[in-house]
Order: C-alpha cells, then sequence, then structure tokens
C-alpha cells in the first residue's frame, strides 16, 4: 500500500508540473514547479511497481474471504 501511494504521489507531482505550463491552464489556476526531481529510470521503476502494486491489491481484494462470504 505505501509503494502504491508513494509511487502515484510522486509521479502525480512531476506530471503537475508540465500540464500546468500550458497556457489555458497556467492563466487558469498558475503555473506549479515540483518540488521533486526523479530521474527518468526512476520514474518509470515507481510506475511500474505502483502499478504491480495496485493489480497485487485489486487481486487480493477480489479473492478475500470476508468478501465471498458477503456474496453468499
Amino acid at each position: 500500500m505505501l509503494l502504491l501511494v508513494t509511487g502515484v504521489g510522486l509521479n502525480l507531482l512531476q506530471l503537475a508540473e508540465p500540464v500546468s505550463r500550458i497556457p489555458p491552464v497556467a492563466q487558469r489556476v498558475g503555473t506549479f514547479e515540483s518540488p521533486v526531481h526523479l530521474p527518468v529510470w526512476l520514474n518509470l521503476a515507481l510506475g511500474v511497481m505502483a502499478v504491480l502494486a495496485s493489480m497485487e491489491r485489486a487481486l487480493r481484494l477480489r479473492y478475500s474471504s470476508l468478501l465471498d462470504m458477503a456474496g453468499h
């Protein structure tokens, strides 16, 4: 869970910077400078790990005995 939140949070912070520089967005909400600047390889690794963590979480919740009992 921590890996999922960390990966998504850091990638969203870095994604907000270029999106905020689009002229209509910059005029409406201003620009944002990310306090975090990670290398490309680390961004990709965090993104892949976040996807894997979310898939693992979804699969585990799908086959939870607690959820299976509630369905019957």
